[in-house]
């Protein structure tokens, strides 16, 4: 499963940047991609927007067991 994600900047300055994550999990990278690419150019149209960077992110479905032992 993949998840949408945008970094989305009013201004150069890295105060300025929020990311934003899809409400919706996707099946394929490149579906992921396709959606992605099309917020973050949706969003390039308002002019209060700088930069928006598209991304994606894999969720993995394997959960590693806890092992027990001593923290460093």
């Amino acid at each position: 499963m993949w998840l949408p994600i945008i970094l989305m900047c009013a201004a150069p300055y890295i105060e300025s940047c929020n990311v934003i994550t899809g409400l919706e999990l996707l099946t394929s990278k490149e579906q992921c991609f396709k959606e992605v690419n099309a917020k973050a150019r949706f969003l390039l149209k308002d002019p209060k927007v700088y930069k928006a960077k598209p991304a994606c992110q894999i969720i993995p479905e394997k959960i590693k067991e806890e092992v027990k032992g001593t923290d460093i």
